[in-house]
């Protein structure tokens, strides 16, 4: 986790530098290739995103089965093919089938190091997760062979259908792990409620809402279906939140900072219901999910798993982690609320956002810097 992390938060400072300045008038080669609005998502999904997963998992995936990741050599290879893909970019006259080599390396290598030690000890609970890795992928390799071949708009809907991809693996993700760090990450230990019925149809009703907010959103009937999904999937994943709340919470920057991650996850889905009728909530409703949801629960894990597996203790994380995730609330809150109410320009909304999302992510990364750096206070390997 140490080097993707560090270079996650790093990017994601860097890309949003990038973006303001391109909303400025600024230009790099790489537009060229994505478009403006494609690197923009594109970077967030597999380059941000795609960082953060890799460092979760690797470090997951050695707990659950004992046999070691990339590490070394080959974790210095991998983050290189990361880092490839993302400076390429910025060569001029690289050719654009280059740029696409450079990219779509990263996630085939990546499944090899997630799927190598779950087969070796058949840890078949957890297969699921190279399915996923392979689903980025394969998206990946489409987007990429949409734009070479001059089908901006498919490409585009590639990246989307990865980004909601990504949520559907943090909705398991906080279903394994949410409870625990919620119920044991407060002064008084309480125990947190799963239901069992919710367990069992959320992730259905996901990845049936995934395929209609893709493919089938722009027909009659897909838009029926899809506010029935939307409904759905917001009561669903309401009860779960619920079920893992208690006021204990708000003491607690790296519990809150997840459970309202979740919010964002089912105001997301309510947003989307309500872009059936007004589509202009459509956009809204992506931003919620990216930076109210993805954004803010990919942080909050960084925060807790680079404590807690540096040996440090959780109850006494750094003071600026409040200031932190509050500023990415704050970023959220602006993206999607001020575009409706339409007092300062959208310039103006985009540069405010983009702002906070600076500050939260730029302190997280002077507070964590050291930790990513340094061995673990404890002396344990790792």
């Amino acid at each position: 986790f140490r080097p993707f992390f560090l270079l996650a938060v790093i990017y994601a400072v860097v890309v949003m530098v990038l973006w303001l300045a391109v909303r400025h008038g600024g230009h790099f080669y790489g537009l060229n290739y994505y478009g403006i609005n494609l690197w923009h998502a594109h970077e967030l999904v597999f380059g941000y995103g795609l960082a953060v997963i890799a460092g979760f998992l690797l470090t997951a995936i050695k707990n659950w089965t004992g046999v070691p990741t990339a590490s070394h050599g080959r974790l210095k290879f991998l983050v290189l093919l990361w880092f490839l893909g993302r400076v390429i970019v910025m060569i001029p006259k690289v050719p654009f089938v280059f740029i696409a080599v450079a990219d779509v390396s990263f996630a085939f290598i990546l499944i090899y190091f997630v799927a190598q030690p779950l087969v070796k000890v058949g840890n078949k609970r957890n297969y699921m997760m190279i399915v996923l890795v392979s689903l980025f992928a394969t998206l990946n390799v489409l987007t990429h062979s949409m734009l070479l071949a001059g089908q901006y708009s498919i490409a585009l809907q590639m990246t989307t259908a990865a980004l909601f991809l990504m949520l559907l693996l943090i909705g398991v993700m906080a279903g394994r792990v949410f409870p625990m760090f919620s119920q044991n990450g407060v002064d008084v230990k309480y125990k947190a409620r799963i239901f069992p019925v919710v367990e069992k149809l959320w992730p259905p009703v996901m990845i049936a809402f995934v395929v209609t907010i893709n493919w089938f959103r722009m027909t009659t009937w897909g838009e029926w279906l899809l506010l029935g999904l939307s409904v759905l999937s917001a009561v669903l994943h309401a009860v779960r939140l619920w079920g893992w709340y208690d006021h204990q919470v708000w003491q607690k920057p790296l519990v809150w900072v997840l459970q309202v991650g979740y919010g964002f996850f089912v105001l997301g889905f309510v947003a989307t219901a309500l872009s059936v009728f007004l589509p202009v909530m459509y956009y809204l409703a992506l931003h919620v999910f990216t930076v109210g949801c993805l954004a803010m629960v990919t942080l909050g894990m960084m925060a807790r798993v680079s404590f807690g597996h540096t040996g440090r203790n959780l109850h006494k994380p750094p003071k600026i982690l409040f200031w932190a995730f509050l500023c990415l609330v704050l970023s959220a809150l602006v993206r999607v609320l001020l575009p409706l109410i339409g007092v300062i320009p959208y310039q103006a909304v985009i540069d405010l956002s983009g702002g906070f999302w600076f500050l939260a992510f730029g302190s997280f990364f002077v507070s964590y810097a050291g930790i990513w750096l340094r061995p673990r206070v404890d002396g344990q390997p790792g």
